[in-house]
């Protein structure tokens, strides 16, 4: 009986991708209780298909990360600018006020950059894919595609609900309101 523990003897990709690394060989044989996944080849319109995606996943997500630096740069800016409001007893509300929707916005930001990099590493680990006919990469970008969409879908579940309790809040309000006013 062999033991490959090492990946570099490991004979194909999906003896790495098995439990603890091991798999038992007998006279050349394999006996796993694992099913072996069938391949998965890419034709050449496949791989043009995948080249296309990777260009607009790049391009997309740089023109994304400019906007979003423009923006920091003017929320960055409406913060400090709001402080120069403050000349009257009024305008310290209205500065605090643009002080907080920046600093917000700022944290928005922030947040949106992580689908972002998740569509900028599809891009480029697809390219590398392709150029290099690598395995390992078409994983590692379909995986950050994976992400890129869990992220996305995650915030279109928490935007439908927080619509949902708005209506929900709007209906009990003017329902009460229209109750008082009788």
């Amino acid at each position: 009986m062999v033991y490959i523990k090492n990946v570099s003897k490991a004979k194909n990709f999906s003896e790495i991708r098995k439990p603890n690394n091991l798999c038992f060989m007998e006279d050349g044989i394999q006996n796993s209780s694992f099913q072996e996944p069938a391949d998965i080849k890419l034709s050449p319109a496949g791989l043009s298909f995948l080249a296309s995606a990777a260009k607009w996943a790049n391009f997309l997500a740089i023109v994304c990360f400019i906007f979003i630096g423009i923006s920091a740069i003017t929320m960055v800016s409406l913060i400090f600018g709001a402080s120069a409001l403050s000349l009257g007893a009024d305008e310290y509300v209205t500065a605090g006020a643009l002080s907080t929707f920046g600093v917000l916005y700022l944290l928005f930001l922030a947040f949106f950059c992580l689908p972002i990099y998740f569509l900028y590493n599809f891009g480029s680990k697809a390219k590398k894919a392709i150029e290099n006919r690598d395995t390992i990469q078409l994983e590692l970008c379909l995986d950050a595609l994976k992400k890129h969409y869990k992220f996305i879908g995650i915030m279109v579940i928490i935007t439908i609900a927080f619509n949902f309790m708005g209506l929900v809040i709007g209906v009990v309000l003017g329902v009460s309101d229209a109750l008082a006013g009788v």
